[in-house]
């Protein structure tokens, strides 16, 4: 019995939601949640529905995805970075389907919560991020099978998340909180192109017109470098501009894995010698995003 086959019905459903992702979800409500906190506004229980909201849109989005690239024909039992529940018979189609709406139905209720202390604009707010999860994978023309799969991650996962779990504890938020959100977006981008890079052929093979396809490899490495720049510059420049405080420069000491990870992205073109790249870019996501949330709380 393969190792895939022999996992518990628990263990499935924790690796269909790709348990390492779940971080660049976590991070953004987690700074909107300090950024609100250090205007003066606070609430258990906002946060922890925001939190819980927000994981159990990305896992679905990841479900969504297993799903949707399964009926496609483009994952098999040597795909790479999969949880191949599906494709291993371990789990019908269907089920990890209904798996997806379940998680969306949790979020939905406790988005209903959110609308209740934080205003009714909340709801579309919330819709457009759970709309985004599931466009992302389905439809005629999914986000992911396009090179703008990685501006849409930015935007949501590093923008309006962040926007989000400010306005649910304050009822609204001052024009300088997208902006300080900015640094987030870089990172969370990188993990998504990390991954289109490692499946660079296989998605060719699957119809996809992905950041690597149309720019080539050494497009895409050079665009990978820039996203996890981006973090720092931005930061940078928001300290210069005395948009966060100085203490906000606490995100320079994860700079030794952003080094690595230069180097890394264009070591091998192997996809399973990459996939540990894939996965350090999200622990830099949750590095960065853990000083410069600290750094806000110092200042």
């Amino acid at each position: 019995m393969s190792q895939a086959s022999s996992r518990s019905a628990a263990s499935e459903w924790f690796w269909l939601a790709r348990p390492f992702s779940l971080t660049a979800a976590a991070v953004p409500v987690l700074f909107g949640t300090v950024l609100a906190a250090k205007d003066g506004f606070f609430s258990w229980g906002p946060f922890l529905a925001m939190l819980f909201a927000s994981l159990l849109i990305q896992a679905a989005t990841n479900m969504f995805n297993e799903f949707f690239d399964n009926e496609r024909g483009l994952d098999s039992v040597e795909s790479v970075g999969i949880s191949g529940s599906i494709v291993k018979g371990n789990l019908a189609a269907r089920t990890v389907l209904l798996g997806a709406l379940f998680c969306y139905t949790l979020a939905l209720f406790l988005g209903l919560y959110l609308v209740y202390v934080g205003g009714v604009w909340i709801l579309a707010l919330g819709c457009l991020c759970a709309l985004g999860g599931y466009v992302y994978s389905a439809g005629r023309r999914p986000i992911a099978y396009t090179a703008f799969s990685e501006a849409a991650v930015f935007l949501f996962m590093g923008v309006l998340i962040v926007v989000i779990a400010y306005a649910v504890q304050a009822g609204g938020f001052p024009i300088y909180v997208p902006f300080a959100a900015l640094p987030i977006g870089g990172p969370v981008a990188a993990i998504l192109l990390a991954n289109n890079i490692r499946d660079m052929e296989s998605d060719r093979k699957g119809g996809r017109r992905t950041i690597p396809i149309v720019f080539g490899r050494n497009g895409a490495i050079l665009v990978y470098r820039l996203l996890l720049l981006e973090a720092y510059i931005v930061a940078f420049l928001l300290i210069v501009f005395g948009i966060v405080p100085w203490t906000a420069a606490t995100v320079i000491l994860s700079l030794p894995i952003l080094f690595k990870l230069w180097r890394a992205i264009a070591s091998t073109r192997i996809p399973r010698e990459l996939d540990p790249v894939v996965k350090r870019t999200a622990g830099l996501h949750l590095a960065f995003g853990l000083l410069y949330t600290v750094g806000i709380l110092l200042g």
